[in-house]
């Protein structure tokens, strides 16, 4: 009895004791006590013919009773914690994966959350719109409370959530919720984000804590655990007409993400026209929201120092910190290659080198002119043709190698957008009707893939990527076209 009692009962429980001991005392539980005391009929007819035996009766009455409390004390809580407790959790790990999988006691309502940390980290700062995200002023580290998991948001994602990828869980109690610490495989090298999960069955719902790889693991806990959760309304599972609509939409979803890799597929057959590949000297004109502008390479060249070319005209110089030998070349990087599906295949040290293009621009009315040019790297078919490359290569993150972010160049000679907040419109130049500009841009590109790149302007050939909405025919019509270096 004391262990019970010393229990954190839910409040449903502690009502229904109270009730149980009033009913005691106005004998209201004598049919109870017919069950859990066999005595009890012999008891009462002795009681009627002796009056000693009265107070016998009397006195297994209440032992009756006691046992009806006691039956009520260990019976009800296992009894109502099912029926006050929001869902029951599965944990079920398969090689690298780990699914949460969850029962839900449709019997509750579920509920509106508001969180609030009591302990933010040395050095970090909320962004003041009161949604539960932390940055750190120096590192760049940063805290996400993403949003609450409630009993509806579960039913809505399937009653699962499964996290792939991982390399270890730690088990915990955070906030006085079991907790659990999830870091992925090859976190340092690959800079993973901590994911942190609270789980509360009795209250009806889940958080999910997203910490960048700078974070201190002690610090992240030290935050989790000063967590308070308020329920401040409550929410409400989708009705079945509800449900039907969201199906719908996620299959209609899925059914034209299918019909644009399908369309996707057709485009890699179809393969890039070859009369849209134009090689040194001919010009590339594309018509961009009704202001054409053509482009021509005159010149380039593959370089292994930057020796020559002046800091002030790179975009971002700070990229080459830790990156540049003494005589201006570069120095190798970690790669890796990841095949279509993003699996990685191999890893490899690559050796970097400048390419430098000379290129001319005509304007053929008055616009505001995008200079960019970007590497599309492309696969050479047997027939001669290309497509356009579906595996893809990617610095190791914990190298912080951002010389190639993007494909596109990072030197422009002739930028006059290079103050402030006008760097944002770095490669963009006013032109008017009729003129032609000459310029250079420097790129950045590994020494083993020199002829698996065509280049494009980057206001060129925006329709690749919408395979939702265009035929791959059309896709491939309507694509203004790339520059080739070279045979």
């Amino acid at each position: 009895m004391k262990v019970n009692m010393e229990e954190r009962l839910p409040q449903v429980v502690e009502d229904r004791l109270k009730e149980a001991y009033e009913q005691i005392r106005r004998g209201e539980i004598k049919q109870m006590n017919k069950v859990t005391d066999p005595d009890w009929e012999a008891s009462r007819k002795e009681r009627k013919t002796d009056g000693r035996k009265r107070k016998t009766g009397s006195f297994r009455r209440g032992l009756g009773a006691a046992a009806a409390v006691l039956a009520l004390v260990i019976i009800i809580p296992s009894a109502v914690y099912a029926a006050v407790t929001y869902f029951r959790k599965n944990v079920r790990e398969e090689g690298n994966n780990i699914t949460y999988e969850f029962t839900l006691n449709y019997e509750l309502v579920p509920g509106e959350y508001q969180v609030k940390a009591a302990y933010i980290p040395k050095g970090f700062a909320d962004d003041e719109d009161g949604d539960g995200k932390y940055y750190a002023l120096e590192d760049g580290g940063w805290i996400t409370i993403m949003p609450i998991y409630t009993t509806a948001e579960i039913e809505r994602i399937n009653n699962e959530i499964t996290l792939s990828d991982i390399d270890e869980v730690e088990h915990t109690k955070l906030s006085g919720m079991e907790a659990d610490l999830i870091t992925f495989r090859d976190a340092e090298r690959n800079l993973s984000n901590k994911d942190l999960f609270l789980f509360n069955e009795e209250e009806g719902y889940v958080l999910e804590i997203v910490a960048g790889y700078q974070v201190d693991r002690k610090e992240l806990l030290k935050f989790a655990d000063s967590l308070s959760v308020e329920r401040t309304g409550d929410g409400q599972y989708e009705t079945e007409e509800e449900k039907a609509a969201r199906q719908k939409a996620e299959a209609d979803e899925e059914t034209s993400l299918l019909e644009g890799q399908k369309r996707w597929d057709a485009l890699m057959e179809l393969g890039i026209p070859e009369e849209k590949i134009y090689g040194v000297g001919e010009e590339l004109k594309v018509e961009r929201y009704d202001e054409p502008c053509g482009f021509t390479v005159t010149d380039y060249a593959f370089m292994d120092s930057m020796e020559g070319f002046a800091e002030e005209n790179f975009f971002d110089f700070t990229r080459f910190d830790g990156w540049l030998n003494a005589d201006r070349t570069l120095r190798p990087y970690a790669r890796q290659h990841f095949d279509k599906d993003y699996d990685l295949i191999g890893e490899e040290q690559a050796e970097q080198e400048f390419l430098r293009v000379d290129l001319k621009v005509h304007c053929y009315v008055d616009a505001d002119i995008p200079l960019d040019f970007a590497l599309q790297y492309v696969t050479k078919r047997a027939d001669g043709t290309y497509a356009w490359a579906e595996d893809s290569y990617e610095p190791v993150p914990a190298e912080e190698h951002f010389l190639q972010m993007d494909d596109s160049a990072v030197y422009f000679d002739k930028a006059v957008h290079v103050n402030g907040e006008e760097r944002g419109h770095f490669f963009f130049r006013d032109m008017k009707a009729g003129e032609e500009l000459e310029y250079t841009l420097l790129f950045v590109v590994d020494k083993d893939r020199e002829q698996d790149f065509l280049l494009y302007p980057r206001c060129a050939n925006n329709d690749l990527w919408q395979t939702e909405s265009m035929t791959a025919g059309e896709i491939r019509d309507s694509l203004e076209g790339y520059l080739q270096l070279g045979q």
